[in-house]
């Protein structure tokens, strides 16, 4: 099943990129003021030889070798709105304060595969290989995440069935686009679903506190996944009888190692943006983007700006989306956001009717009458709609209502095992005025139309 659902997950990516390339050549991009990363001019011989030919510009940035710009046609879509930022801190670290709303794991992973493939002296540009990195991480993550989804589904359900229409939905999820383009969207989920099968498996101290360490540190949302090995902790040690204080002592080195590298991070954060003596060199297109854009840079900090460093305990995270993107309770209720809350809803709606359904269900029907020991042992997908539950109302009333489509699809596999609960075992039962047709004209709708939309530069992030 493992190589089945492989090649579903690589057809569907094959299916994305080319779309996009298409897309993205029949149409033109829309033009928004939005962040675009610099771009920076990157010394090779190659690029010598073409700068005396007068074949390199850095001004209206076209690209130094037939290489790059291949790159650029054949991937050009997949580097719009939030994939800036991720290829901006790939490329140049963390030079500007917005972009710490990023948080480092995946262009981590992109920049150190880049740089290992700019060292070969290919010819192509270090903007480049950051790009075409980014998208071969995220579609191998990709595979990676449908075959965990199926293994967990499999796990806790034990339906055939059921766990192939999940990875299926999965391939083609609403959110599609976003598993391909630079988002890390694809390693967060990944990590999220090996951490939730793993603790549904056997609590195996290293690799659970590896997977949370690392989901912490590939989104933000991905602290909420600490509630996956507090709550299988307590029922595994509550089942088999434990030791509560070896059970304790457990969780708690799980959970402490876990927030090990997030704490490296802010540190970092607080050294590069913080301390009025460091001194960060940038290269010369990143501080003339800065200073046309009043953007604050690590290593010039001045006195008014960034208040976070002075909290006591100084997170900049809350105060950077607030800052720069106004998030926070119901600030983005406005009448002009109504097309964005739309493109939200279906998610949103879906979620919040299954979520409510099934613990209704759980506290009329199950508590009163099964023991809660019989209940913890057979009901194992409890804590999962909980999560989704509080992500769908996290998404309702705190973020930028129009990424709870990609948010919700990277973070949950409740999405996914409600949408399969409706689906019949064979394709060819299947009918368009049913719920099972309107769940495959949702997701193909958005995955197709989605693309096209991010490809050009077009409102759906």
């Amino acid at each position: 099943m493992t190589e089945k659902i492989t090649k579903l997950a690589l057809a569907s990516r094959v299916i994305i990129l080319v779309l996009q390339l298409l897309v993205n050549h029949l149409l033109p991009d829309h033009k928004t003021d939005v962040f675009r990363s610099p771009i920076a001019q990157q010394i090779t011989q190659q690029h010598i030889d073409l700068l005396e030919n007068n074949a390199y510009n850095i001004h209206n940035g076209t690209d130094a070798s037939w290489l790059d710009r291949t790159v650029k046609f054949l991937f050009g879509g997949m580097r719009h709105w939030d994939g800036e930022y991720f290829l901006h801190i790939a490329e140049y670290s963390y030079s500007y304060e917005n972009t710490l709303a990023f948080y480092p794991l995946f262009p981590l992973v992109v920049r150190a595969g880049a740089n290992a493939l700019y060292a070969l002296n290919m010819g192509v540009s270090l903007r480049s290989w950051c790009l075409v990195i980014a998208v071969l991480v995220n579609v191998f993550c990709f595979c990676k995440a449908a075959n965990a989804l199926y293994a967990l589904t499999q796990r806790i359900f034990k339906d055939p069935n059921k766990s192939w229409n999940a990875a299926l939905l999965f391939c083609f999820n609403p959110a599609s686009i976003f598993f391909t383009a630079a988002y890390s969207e694809a390693l967060f989920c990944w990590l999220s679903l090996h951490l939730m099968l793993e603790c549904v498996s056997e609590f195996r101290f290293v690799r659970t506190t590896l997977a949370l360490a690392l989901s912490m540190v590939s989104r933000s949302n991905g602290l909420l996944n600490a509630g996956y090995p507090i709550y299988f902790m307590l029922r595994h040690s509550i089942l088999k009888s434990y030791h509560r204080c070896f059970a304790t002592i457990k969780l708690s080195l799980c959970l402490l190692g876990a927030l090990l590298p997030l704490t490296f991070f802010y540190f970092y954060a607080f050294e590069q943006f913080c301390l009025p003596d460091r001194t960060v060199v940038h290269a010369p297109a990143v501080l003339q983007y800065g200073r046309e854009k009043n953007y604050v840079l690590a290593g010039h900090r001045m006195p008014q700006s960034s208040p976070w460093c002075d909290n006591t305990f100084p997170f900049p995270y809350s105060y950077i989306q607030s800052h720069y993107w106004n998030v926070g309770f119901l600030r983005y209720y406005e009448l002009k956001q109504l097309p964005n809350f739309l493109l939200a809803l279906p998610v949103l709606g879906f979620l919040l009717y299954h979520c409510f359904k099934y613990l209704r269900h759980f506290l009329r029907t199950l508590l009163p009458r099964y023991p809660i020991v019989q209940l913890l042992k057979e009901y194992k997908s409890l804590p999962f709609v909980l999560h989704a539950l509080i992500l769908t109302l996290f998404c309702t009333f705190f973020v930028h209502i129009q990424i709870s489509t990609r948010l919700l699809c990277s973070a949950t596999p409740c999405l996914y095992w409600f949408a399969a609960d409706h689906l019949p075992k064979t394709f060819d039962q299947i009918k368009l005025r049913s719920k099972a047709g309107s769940i495959l004209v949702w997701f193909t709708s958005y995955y197709l139309i989605g693309t096209a939309l991010f490809c050009n530069n077009l409102p759906w992030t």
